[in-house]
């Protein structure tokens, strides 16, 4: 990747908290298809975690390199490699990013080394930074926005605490309109129990603690269909949506793939691993089965390959 840093923030000035919540809203992330690429979300995420506890303006790509690298690994799409050099480096095309000596990129290829040997650092331009510092509930904005934006809701106080973002949620907008039918519609498909190992506690007649989760995250553009829907406890939600645990096809249905990755001693460790090729409940009708291009995203974009 060439010409790194080419539109000087200078140029284009977030001065006010309009400016930047649209600039937060309209950011410029790499898209091939459905692929997610999280990169720059959650290099703003970390910017607004340190703003929040007082750091400074710029920081060493040194200094960022690791913790980026591990929020891509814990967040991100499942991939062999992760660069965190690209967002820290491409964020300074969306006029909300100040990279310090950014000449010396110029021409250059992007990589760590260069950002490395030449001390590269960064943040957010001078007004900006002077903006957040003055406004803790803009910081939240901003970064409630970037998760309702790129992230599951099961997913957004982790990545606040891994960011050291610990308010609660500040709702300025509203999200991407969801279906109110579609909570009903899933539990309804799968008679209300969850379709990995049956729970469907009630007290007296509400249930507890089963949801619908979507297969293709909401935020990723999934759609509020019953295909696109299981109705899982507390504990597979999360799991599926962190890629834990996922779903593929059988020559009758579905069954469960546990990650590799999931690793404990404890009697529920046990209790999960217990499920790892068990076939998915089916729904009440083949119509309402999960549809495979949904599960195929699932498996390339969250699941943690392999299986065990």
């Amino acid at each position: 990747m060439n010409d790194a840093g080419s539109r000087d923030p200078a140029d284009m000035p977030v001065s006010t908290a309009e400016q930047f919540l649209s600039a937060i809203d309209g950011l410029n992330v790499w898209r091939r298809g459905s692929q997610r690429a999280p990169h720059k979300p959650l290099l703003l995420l970390l910017a607004l975690g340190l703003v929040a506890r007082g750091g400074a303006r710029t920081t060493p790509f040194a200094s960022v390199e690791k913790p980026l690298r591990d929020l891509l690994r814990r967040f991100g799409p499942p991939r062999a490699t992760h660069h965190p050099e690209y967002p820290f480096v491409y964020l300074g095309n969306d006029g909300l990013w100040d990279i310090v000596h950014a000449q010396a990129l110029r021409g250059r290829r992007i990589g760590r080394k260069v950002l490395l040997d030449n001390g590269v650092s960064a943040g957010f331009p001078n007004a900006l930074f002077a903006l957040l510092r003055s406004d803790g509930r803009l910081v939240q904005q901003a970064a409630q926005r970037l998760l309702d934006g790129h992230f599951p809701a099961s997913l957004h106080q982790d990545i606040r605490d891994a960011v050291g973002l610990r308010e609660h949620e500040v709702r300025d907008a509203p999200r991407r309109p969801r279906d109110p039918k579609f909570r009903h519609e899933v539990l309804r498909a799968y008679e209300r129990h969850c379709a990995v190992c049956g729970f469907d506690i009630r007290l007296v007649d509400d249930l507890l603690g089963l949801e619908a989760a979507h297969i293709k995250w909401h935020a990723a553009g999934g759609p509020d269909d019953v295909r696109n829907g299981l109705a899982l406890c507390g504990l597979h939600h999360k799991a599926l949506d962190r890629g834990a645990i996922g779903i593929e096809p059988t020559g009758s249905g579905f069954q469960v793939l546990i990650s590799a990755e999931v690793n404990g001693q404890s009697e529920a460790m046990r209790w999960l691993l217990d499920y790892a090729g068990q076939a998915l409940r089916q729904p009440q009708s083949t119509e309402w089965a999960p549809d495979p291009s949904f599960v195929d995203w699932h498996r390339k974009e969250v699941f943690r390959d392999p299986p065990r």
